[in-house]
């Protein structure tokens, strides 16, 4: 099964060859229409934005998604997964879909910290920021964090069990899992792509670790609209983490999303579409 969704999911979108590798994207909506960059989590690709993605096509914005190196359908490069690699990513692809003036960011946990460096790097290319269950603290303490920071143990530990548990991962994303019964087996599909897991734990030591608040404050500063959503019931990024990083960013407006985990625009997308098309329009 997960061969044949392999397959159609490889089908959508196109491929593009940057400074460090080719990347799958996604562009579609009028060529004039208000620019919106997507941006998705430590674990997962481009498709976590199917219930978002047409609705802001069909609003007439220019909509662009992509797989970030090292998940989906991009290239699982060699790089350091770090600041510097997911931002000239994000920069060298808007140039090459044509977005060359300021985008309105949208971006989903690890997501949400890289629209912020994007943001930092470039502050006048930036139109709008909308957060959604952002990481930005960094949790050293996290257990997945504490086993795959040594040298050597790291790569034999994800080497043994990170398959297993990378693969299952996904349902701590989501509230009421018998709603989506399907979702962890399209999610993790792409993580059997050779070199996924050593993309994984190059992300956890290059950029997850990092503290990306002092750009959160940066970003605090910047006279653009600001949102940031959170799932009540996300486990893998508590709410109480959701108000400890938006206490760096306060100028940013706050909705608690109450039937939702980690993934509000997924779990409860038409509450989220008409937020979100409504802070683009602000």
């Amino acid at each position: 099964m997960n061969n044949t969704i392999l397959k159609e999911m490889s089908l959508i979108g196109d491929y593009a060859t940057l400074s460090h590798g080719r990347v799958r994207y996604q562009v579609a909506g009028p060529a004039n229409g208000d620019p919106v960059l997507l941006v998705h989590g430590l674990i997962g690709h481009f498709h976590i934005w199917d219930r978002n993605f047409n609705v802001l096509v069909e609003q007439g914005f220019r909509v662009l998604r992509t797989d970030l190196y090292g998940r989906g359908f991009s290239d699982r490069v060699k790089h350091p997964h770090n600041t510097s690699l997911f931002v000239s990513q994000l920069d060298e692809l808007l140039q090459h879909v044509g977005m060359n003036g300021p985008v309105n960011l949208i971006g989903l946990s690890m997501g949400g910290a890289v629209i912020t460096r994007f943001a930092t790097t470039f502050p006048d290319r930036v139109k709008s920021m909308l957060w959604v269950d952002s990481y930005g603290i960094p949790t050293p303490e996290n257990p997945l964090m504490r086993i795959t920071r040594p040298r050597i143990l790291g790569e034999l530990l994800i080497g043994s069990i990170g398959g297993p548990v990378l693969r299952q991962a996904p349902n701590r994303g989501v509230y009421e899992r018998e709603k989506h019964v399907d979702f962890n087996r399209w999610f993790s599909a792409p993580l059997v792509v050779k070199g996924s897991k050593r993309a994984l734990l190059s992300t956890l030591r290059n950029f997850m670790l990092e503290d990306h608040t002092p750009h959160f404050q940066l970003v605090n500063e910047m006279n653009i609209p600001k949102q940031m959503v959170w799932g009540r019931h996300d486990r893998v990024l508590p709410l109480e983490y959701g108000k400890r990083l938006h206490g760096f960013i306060p100028s940013a407006g706050f909705q608690e999303f109450d039937q939702s985990g980690h993934l509000p625009h997924f779990e409860e997308p038409e509450i989220f579409n008409i937020l979100m098309i409504n802070h683009l329009h602000s």
